[in-house]
């Protein structure tokens, strides 16, 4: 039997994650233009607009899972690698990396007014402070997740960087079933905590960091 909806808490994350995603996707794109790719600034994604970089899919998702304690959804920057500056899996990794670095600054900026109140420094109203921590918890979220070298998450491009294009080419088969395995890694996670033994101890370990 399904509880009662927090509608509240469903705006919340809706408002965080249409904002983060917005500013993840808006770097990958401010990027790709940076290193001579023109096809962001010919998508229009060269803009703060958060529905140039969501589809309608990843729309309904957001509505949809705002009623779980963290939503889910994703977005999307059009990026021809072969325009890229520095070579296609070079330069994709500069443009993939850009994305989570953004949410790890953001939730730098949320732990300031954070780490103030922690210390008694200033008052916060406990609406206020419960979504400045849901904030910087979604933040640290897309940060470490999207670092994970599974594609289609960022990690994956990062880690061709780092590889030859003959090694790329062996990971092909990776490419193809890479969504597959993360939504396993997913739905198995309850009973088998792969993600959840990687992605919640980096969190907390840079939460502590931030507000601490």
């Amino acid at each position: 039997m399904f509880g009662p909806i927090n509608v509240q808490h469903a705006i919340e994350i809706i408002i965080i994650l249409l904002i983060s995603i917005d500013f993840h996707e808006l770097a990958h794109a401010m990027v790709a233009d940076r290193l001579h790719d023109p096809t962001p600034r010919r998508m229009g994604e060269l803009s703060l607009n958060p529905f140039v970089h969501m589809d309608q899919i990843g729309v309904m998702l957001l509505l949809l899972t705002s009623i779980s304690p963290l939503g889910f959804t994703y977005g999307r920057t059009h990026v021809t690698p072969a325009n890229l500056k520095f070579g296609p899996q070079r330069g994709n990794a500069l443009v993939a990396v850009a994305g989570p670095l953004t949410n790890l600054l953001l939730a730098v900026i949320i732990a300031i007014p954070l780490r103030l109140y922690l210390a008694g420094t200033i008052t916060l109203s406990g609406n206020v402070g419960d979504f400045l921590f849901l904030a910087l918890e979604l933040n640290l979220l897309l940060f470490v997740l999207n670092l994970l070298p599974i594609p289609p998450l960022d990690g994956f491009s990062v880690l061709g960087g780092f590889l030859s294009a003959r090694q790329m080419y062996s990971l092909a088969p990776i490419q193809q079933w890479g969504p597959v395995i993360l939504l396993l890694l997913f739905v198995l996670n309850p009973y088998v905590p792969i993600l959840g033994d990687i992605i919640s101890p980096a969190m907390n370990a840079i939460a502590q960091v931030l507000i601490t």
